[in-house]
């Protein structure tokens, strides 16, 4: 499948990259790079569902956010990746050029589709389903920096990206199907003093039970 994607997608790819190479400039560079920390094993989008989930209000945002991350890494580092086994577009001679002159960025084997873009894509769209529609869209605006910097960096090609788009968006609404009925299970056992623990004790509940005794 990735000597299919390779062929079939070659005009599209070495158009990007292209573009992307006449572009090239050290803000886009900088930019680039925050984003690949950011998006690295997924590990500030974990951290950021966690802080969620210990706060009663937004405990539910949380569960769905950490939730829609592992949806989204189950089909892409579980599934995908070692099923298709793309290489990256760097070990390919005519784009390795353009790679060096974005700073040589070095990635895992292999590259389908995007896991930096599947967890951004997981984590801002099940925000966007869970927060207020007036604001949350601007989250999903994350989700194609990511992209956009992933085929900068030459470190995925533009199929990688929209594929971890797709998967990430699908993650994220699984993600919030399941939550509302896993919630609606627990519910039913709200007298069960860990199901009561888990719905109403937070950090807020913990300072005020530290501090107002």
């Amino acid at each position: 499948m990735a000597q299919w994607l390779n062929t079939t997608f070659y005009g599209l790819d070495s158009s990007m990259f292209a573009l992307m190479n006449s572009i090239k400039c050290s803000f886009l560079t900088g930019f680039s790079e925050i984003f690949a920390i950011l998006g690295d094993g997924g590990l500030s989008f974990i951290i950021a569902s966690i802080v969620l989930m210990l706060f009663t209000k937004t405990r539910r945002m949380g569960f769905c956010m950490l939730l829609a991350i592992a949806v989204g890494a189950l089909f892409t580092n579980i599934t995908l990746k070692p099923l298709v086994a793309r290489p990256r577009p760097y070990t390919h001679r005519e784009f390795v050029g353009y790679w060096q002159e974005v700073g040589a960025s070095i990635e895992s084997a292999r590259s389908f589709p995007s896991g930096h873009t599947t967890s951004c894509t997981a984590f801002v769209v099940a925000f966007f389903l869970m927060y207020k529609k007036k604001w949350s869209w601007v989250a999903l605006l994350g989700a194609l920096c990511m992209a956009f910097s992933r085929v900068y960096l030459i470190v995925h090609y533009t199929t990688d990206v929209v594929a971890g788009l797709i998967v990430g968006s699908v993650g994220a609404i699984i993600a919030y199907y399941l939550t509302k009925l896993i919630y609606r299970f627990l519910s039913r056992f709200y007298d069960n003093k860990l199901v009561n623990l888990f719905f109403t004790f937070g950090l807020v509940e913990l300072w005020q039970k530290i501090f107002n005794k």
